[in-house]
């Protein structure tokens, strides 16, 4: 079963993990650069598909781009797994719009949400999972992951607010457009170092214990902020997609680096 932060999305209890990650594998920005690039527009949705990771930038992984650009959920496979077909357990049919009901955890829930409190300017989204040796084999973990675009100063604002809810948001119920109510804690995350900052929890639909489990992460590069939602097939949370995350990374300063 699919945790249901992969569906909705939500915020509860605990602490969390978060760098910023200068000096990291992913290497954060100097101040020049961040200099250089204030006042450039925003990436936008076909800049950020072309810096979108493939199968060809992360061997050894199935990544497939979703059908749309507004953080539509994943669901995961309900039988044998097909690694040339991972974009049909996408979940594409509506945009989940989350409410908490506790302001201080609004943040949280904004993570995966289409209509969050800061504005994403564009975004696009993929699935992707480690390739199995087996044919039809399920991996062990699916991972989703969503990038957006900020205007300038807005993805900084979107990590403080994170980081201040994980601080202050112990527990809530996210709401969705069908009234359906999703109660949600929040566990402690390993540290992340990847991109100019991370943060890093779990996050667990306490109706669903067995489950409803989800590692979130986000990361940001530049003024652009990505989040990755990690859950293991048979359910609980996943790891951190590092390799795909640094790769991202990479991808987007590049991005970053060639607008004019």
């Amino acid at each position: 079963m699919l945790p249901a932060l992969l569906l909705a999305a939500g915020c509860s209890s605990g602490s969390s993990g978060s760098t910023d990650a200068d000096g990291g594998k992913g290497g954060g920005r100097s101040a020049a650069q961040a200099s250089a690039d204030a006042g450039k527009a925003p990436l936008s949705v076909a800049q950020l598909s072309r810096a979108l990771v493939t199968d060809h930038d992360v061997p050894g992984w199935v990544i497939e781009m979703t059908q749309t650009d507004d953080g539509t959920a994943t669901t995961a496979p309900a039988g044998g797994f097909d690694p040339d077909d991972l974009g049909a357990q996408d979940d594409t049919s509506g945009s989940p719009v989350l409410v908490a009901d506790k302001p201080e955890c609004r943040p949280l829930a904004d993570v995966s949400s289409s209509q969050p409190a800061i504005h994403r300017m564009a975004s696009v989204g993929a699935t992707f999972a480690e390739a199995t040796p087996t044919a039809g084999a399920a991996p062990e973990e699916i991972d989703r992951m969503l990038i957006a675009s900020h205007a300038p100063g807005d993805a900084r604002k979107v990590m403080a607010a994170i980081k201040g809810a994980l601080a202050t948001c112990t527990a809530f119920e996210a709401r969705d457009l069908n009234g359906t109510r999703t109660p949600f804690r929040v566990g402690k995350g390993p540290v992340v170092k990847v991109g100019d900052e991370s943060v890093a929890y779990v996050m667990t639909d306490t109706a669903d214990r067995k489950t409803g489990a989800a590692l979130v992460t986000v990361v940001r590069t530049g003024d652009t902020v990505t989040s990755y939602l990690s859950t293991k097939t048979e359910g609980g949370a996943g790891q951190v997609p590092l390799e795909v995350a640094r790769k991202e990374d990479r991808k987007l300063r590049a991005a970053l680096a060639a607008r004019k």
